[in-house]
């Protein structure tokens, strides 16, 4: 007990409480930016962090990495553009909802089920972090192969249109994410002796190149031809006004009621998945997303402004959030790179995460504990206030945003590396993604393959070295096991689905 009124001494403090809310507000500007994330605004933030105490610089990373996790999907739903990988899940149905003229329900409500979920994975966090650190440990490479295998299943329910085609555009996603360096070996591959293709395409870039410069050829396309104008103006008067009169906020009550189930089994894959060292928030959403579709009473409306899958898709992606200092605290392995920022931080002032962690420096673990909810409270009012500025910029006319949304398109990729080459990486990957929405390519299904395709040469990889090329691997284990039968059951579940599907449209 007196450790813990020691460490509530050193975190609720006026000096804490002022930072804190200073890198959520930091955090939540860069996150909602096109081409900036919050892992740039922490690499910016973590030198002053080594001048500062502890217990000013720990929680300053904290509450930027907090509110930019969900302020990326401020850009997903306003302009088509996801501030990473994981907030392209938001853009399937955020955007459709935003052009629908529910900006500001759709942005309430990715507010609050990432909020929620988020203060779920912080509780789950707090009260069993090291028994869930030592359930992290059975997972070896076989295992993430077969969890980075089930999440490309998903893929495959994220477009209601054409499966050939969706599989066609994951096809793609993998073959790009080859280019760069072998990841074993270290040896370069398809970069054409390009030094700037030495380390692969890099994310941002191809992120906004797909999305967001996607969606202003498309403009800039009906501008020339003029055809849709009309139609298009008079759809978005009639649905602003039926926002105006019906959703006009989103309340908790509206996320326990209507989709408690969805949001509750979308935060628990998130907590998971952010417990597994490597994985990160960049597959949660996709699985949730299509786990929630497969058991959605509305499927069709997934991809058209479903509610539903926004909640799903942000829960699962906030759910990261607490969970992913798992790993970090109980074992001494930091997660993703925010969490490796942090061991850094951590490092520097003599404070040292592992097994021994627990009993060496409780202080310290209640301490950033309870700096994960402070970070959360404060993050969620930032959050109403950013709302309620950008839902009047999405009222403008998209031919008024398109030029200003393209200037940010190039200085946000221009800044990430002050490479020249990034921009023109994002006008190609435009240009893909514009021919591949005209001819009705999933995009989502292609950056997500991209995203994953690393991760999954590296462990797949690595399982046949182990076990000297055998597939017999992934059956040997019973953890393995399951995996594998989940994974043939999605399969079959796939398939079936689509053969309904057939049978019903003869």
């Amino acid at each position: 007990m007196e450790q813990i009124l020691e460490a509530f001494k050193l975190i609720f403090n006026f000096n804490v409480i002022l930072i804190v809310i200073c890198g959520t507000v930091l955090g939540a500007v860069v996150g909602s930016l096109p081409g900036l994330s919050g892992t740039m605004a922490i690499a910016i933030a973590l030198p002053v962090t080594f001048y500062i105490s502890p217990w000013l610089g720990i929680p300053l990373i904290l509450a930027i990495y907090k509110s930019s996790q969900w302020a990326g999907a401020v850009g997903s739903i306003v302009i088509n553009t996801p501030g990473n990988a994981a907030n392209a899940a938001m853009l399937l149905d955020g955007y459709p909802l935003k052009q629908h003229g529910h900006a500001q329900l759709a942005l309430d409500a990715s507010l609050k089920a990432g909020w929620a979920a988020d203060l779920f994975s912080d509780v789950v966090t707090i009260l069993i972090c090291a028994p869930l650190a030592t359930a992290a440990l059975l997972f070896r490479p076989p295992e993430f192969t077969l969890i980075i295998i089930i999440a490309f299943m998903m893929i495959a329910t994220m477009n209601s249109g054409s499966a050939l085609k969706t599989i066609v555009a994951a096809g793609l996603g993998l073959f790009f994410s080859t280019v760069g360096q072998d990841p074993l070996m270290g040896t370069p591959r398809l970069n054409f002796c390009l030094t700037d293709l030495y380390s692969g395409f890099n994310l941002v870039p191809l992120l906004i190149g797909v999305f967001a410069l996607s969606e202003i050829f498309i403009q800039m396309s009906s501008m020339i031809t003029g055809k849709g104008k009309q139609e298009q103006s008079m759809d978005l008067r009639e649905d602003k006004g039926q926002e105006k009169e019906n959703f006009e906020h989103f309340s908790f009550f509206d996320l326990w009621k209507k989709y408690f189930f969805p949001w509750f089994r979308s935060s628990l894959i998130g907590t998971w998945i952010g417990v597994l060292p490597g994985i990160g928030s960049g597959v949660s959403p996709w699985m949730a997303y299509g786990l929630s579709k497969a058991r959605s009473r509305h499927p069709e409306e997934y991809g058209k402004g479903s509610l539903e899958g926004l909640i799903s898709a942000q829960a699962a992606c906030n759910a990261v959030g607490g969970s992913n200092l798992v790993p970090l605290i109980a074992l001494g392995i930091p997660g993703d790179t925010t969490a490796a920022i942090l061991l850094g931080a951590l490092m520097v002032h003599g404070i040292q995460p592992g097994p021994t962690f627990f009993q060496s420096d409780p202080v310290s673990v209640y301490a950033i504990f309870m700096t994960l909810i402070v970070c959360d409270i404060a993050y969620y009012f930032v959050g109403k206030v950013l709302i309620k500025g950008v839902t009047k910029i999405s009222s403008f006319d998209n031919r008024i945003l398109v030029p200003y949304v393209l200037i940010f398109c190039v200085l946000g990729t221009y800044a990430i590396n002050s490479s020249i080459f990034d921009v023109y990486v994002m006008f190609v990957f435009g240009l893909l993604g514009f021919v591949m929405k005209k001819f009705g390519f999933s995009t989502p299904a292609f950056v997500i393959a991209y995203v994953l395709g690393y991760l999954l040469e590296t462990n797949l990889r690595q399982t046949l070295k182990l076990s000297d090329g055998h597939f017999w691997v992934f059956l040997k284990d019973p953890l393995c096991a399951l995996l594998f039968a989940l994974a043939l059951f999605i399969l079959y579940w796939f398939v079936r689905k689509n053969k309904i599907k057939e049978q019903s449209s003869l």
